[in-house]
């Protein structure tokens, strides 16, 4: 099974400890998987990480030295992992130590009974939950979240959480698909795309936790522009 399963972990300006404890975590658990980390920090902060290649087997790092935003980076993660015509499933997980990969049993347990196509880690199901986050950060997240179930009609609850896992088939449909956006919100683009072209979609209940080093990678003009752009994914899908 781990030579069958691929790891995508988006990463900017993320702390060398929580990348090396995130990809300790991830072999613990699929010790032979394939780990693709897709790194947009400046070319002088890339050298930081580049001992992984060496204490890992099947670690592959991409450097990007710019901030092309984390779905973007998501997207060549999967392009690339996806040439290894024995990878069967794909996953996609934040940098940040805020998903402890010890969860990832329960998405490969979901997938494998061949009812869904796509796994998403929620933490708003029963038996989710957010641990050391404030509270109006959880508020704001739910909300957002409450609107993205209501405007773009997809019977899911978590369409901004970064944590889920894909079988090959869904995984070739969108790196065959035109992704519009690049940031944070091709979390909630691609969700929708695979909702309306018939991709069974569930959710499996997951813990997550505040970072604890590290920057936080989403700004207010991110969020901003998140909004617009979600907005008009249904208005162009009226007009189309």
């Amino acid at each position: 099974m781990d030579k069958n399963t691929a790891v995508i972990v988006p990463s900017y300006r993320e702390s060398e400890k929580n990348i090396k404890a995130l990809v300790l975590k991830i072999k613990n658990i699929l010790p032979d998987s394939l780990t693709i980390i897709i790194d947009d920090s400046p070319k002088k902060e890339a050298h930081k990480i580049k001992s992984l290649l060496k204490n890992y087997k099947n670690v592959k790092i991409i450097f990007r030295f710019k901030k092309l935003g984390r779905g973007s980076a998501v997207m060549e993660g999967f392009k690339e992992a996806f040439k290894n015509k024995n990878i069967k499933y794909f996953f996609e997980i934040d940098s940040d130590l805020a998903h402890n990969p010890s969860q990832m049993p329960r998405f490969l347990n979901k997938i494998m009974t061949g009812k869904c196509d796509v796994v998403i880690g929620s933490r708003y199901i029963e038996g989710g939950k957010t641990i050391n986050i404030v509270l109006s950060r959880i508020i704001l997240s739910r909300i957002i979240n409450l609107f993205l179930r209501f405007w773009l009609n997809i019977k899911l609850s978590d369409f901004t959480g970064g944590f889920r896992m894909y079988n090959r088939k869904s995984t070739e449909f969108l790196c065959k698909s035109k992704i519009r956006s690049n940031g944070f919100i091709t979390l909630s683009e691609t969700l929708f795309l695979l909702d309306k072209n018939g991709f069974r979609v569930t959710e499996v209940p997951i813990t997550v936790s505040v970072k604890k080093e590290g920057k936080s990678n989403v700004d207010i003009k991110e969020l901003f522009r998140s909004l617009f752009f979600v907005l008009s994914i249904r208005f162009n899908r009226f007009i189309n």
